[in-house]
């Protein structure tokens, strides 16, 4: 894939012009897809996109039962695959909550709260160990309200210009 282009491959449908057409036609009217060239000689799909990133969520929303994408695991480990697929699900979980609720809650949101009240149960339980901050921990990070209370005061100097060194006296004297 590059920047804006999608190359697919089905090799089992090689020479089925039907098919090859029924995909170009069903992805046209995804909204992302500008332009989709298929070659059913070749058994491949060249999608033409705005934004890919919009393309795999519309993927995952349509119910594509066309074809099955399957992304190959550069480092061929199982921890990868188990990570990928946990994370397009929940991207899909995400993209479907935000249509149902039309924009205005997403998955973050509900995992806020979902954090925040298991924290505060906790806490009225009397676990104050592990459970509750734990949670209420979680409930804070999803806010981001660690990132700003922890910043490491070194980076911050760091990161500023340094400035003129000044004797005191007037310049050009000594």
């Amino acid at each position: 894939m590059s920047a804006r282009r999608l190359r697919v491959r089905v090799p089992e449908r090689r020479r089925d012009a039907a098919f090859f057409a029924a995909v170009a036609e069903r992805l046209l009217t995804w909204a992302s897809v500008e332009r989709v060239e298929t070659n059913p000689l070749t058994a491949s799909i060249l999608i033409y996109c705005s934004d890919p990133q919009r393309l795999f969520a519309e993927a995952a929303v349509a119910g594509n039962d066309l074809f099955e994408i399957e992304f190959a695991d550069p480092s061929n480990s199982d921890r990868g695959a188990v990570v990928d697929r946990a994370a397009r699900t929940f991207d899909a979980a995400d993209a479907a909550l935000r249509r149902w609720t039309e924009g205005q809650i997403d998955i973050r949101g509900v995992l806020f709260v979902v954090f925040l009240l298991g924290g505060i149960y906790q806490l009225f339980r009397g676990s104050l160990a592990a459970p509750a901050p734990t949670l209420l921990w979680r409930a804070g990070d999803l806010l981001g309200l660690w990132n700003s209370l922890y910043r490491d005061p070194r980076a911050e100097v760091a990161a500023e210009p340094a400035a003129p060194i000044s004797s005191g006296s007037p310049a050009g004297s000594y």
